[in-house]
């Protein structure tokens, strides 16, 4: 089961937009996930070789393509042909499925929408390869604005696969910047700035979110976030999930997929 929320937990995430929890899976089931992140993406890599593969459709300089059921996002560099992330992921894998209705993931979203059951929301798995490029400061809550049922009651959380530090591209954050709700986006930022951040407006500087393995950190959807390259010659993977309450619809597929308390 997940522990309670705490005071200190509550009050930060009211606060600053956030908390973390360091930790909480061991080592031994980072293991199975790490797998089943490689086979997800190996199963994506030979979906996209197959003559009857969707398009890739190109905006700016980013690569999308549909494919298992997922918008892949793929890596600017096309020389390191990767996934830098796919969405949805959990009907691809049954372990991640599986994560979905972990009480460690939930358990705290729970408390913090005020709702004894939830639903999916959003999943998605984040691979930064090295070399893996940046992602800018932006809002979940201006992106997910179309298609959402209950907006308001959306919480997200990242679990780190691998460690995640300065130098790999660990996320960082603007505490405090849910507080502002929507902000202005980038205008001179090709189609795609609409969704991107403009952070020189803003007071407070980002901070990182580096955590080992194992750990998850929990976010309202307005904060500000981003991420920056990896530099190192390690992997980077997290698997993000948002959760909301029982009985909405998935944002990207419309599907309804309610938690299964055990």
């Amino acid at each position: 089961d997940s522990p309670a929320l705490t005071a200190q937990e509550r009050d930060q995430y009211e606060k600053l937009g956030y908390f973390m929890r360091e930790s909480v899976f061991s080592e031994a089931e980072l293991e199975g996930f790490r797998a089943a992140a490689e086979e997800v993406h190996q199963r994506v890599l030979q979906a996209a070789e197959e003559s009857d593969a969707a398009p890739v459709e190109q905006v700016d300089n980013q690569k999308y393509q549909e494919i298992l059921g997922s918008t892949i996002k793929w890596e600017w560099d096309n020389d390191l042909r990767a996934v830098r992330s796919m969405e949805p992921v959990f009907q691809i894998d049954e372990r991640f499925s599986d994560l979905i209705d972990d009480p460690r993931m939930w358990g705290p979203c729970a408390e913090l929408t005020g709702c004894e059951r939830l639903s999916l929301f959003s999943d998605k798995l984040n691979v930064k390869r090295p070399g893996g490029a940046p992602f800018p400061f932006h809002q979940e809550g201006p992106y997910w604005a179309y298609g959402a049922e209950d907006l308001e009651r959306v919480v997200t959380l990242i679990l780190y696969l691998d460690d995640a530090t300065v130098d790999n591209g660990c996320l960082w954050v603007i505490p405090g910047s849910h507080q502002y709700g929507a902000l202005d986006s980038l205008e001179d930022r090709g189609t795609l700035g609409r969704l991107y951040t403009d952070i020189d407006r803003l007071d407070e500087k980002p901070v990182p979110v580096a955590l080992p393995a194992g750990s998850v950190a929990f976010f309202h959807r307005d904060i500000v976030h981003g991420s920056q390259t990896n530099r190192t010659e390690q992997n980077r993977r997290a698997y993000l999930l948002a959760y909301q309450p029982e009985g909405l619809k998935q944002w990207r597929n419309g599907e309804r997929r309610d938690i299964a308390v055990r």
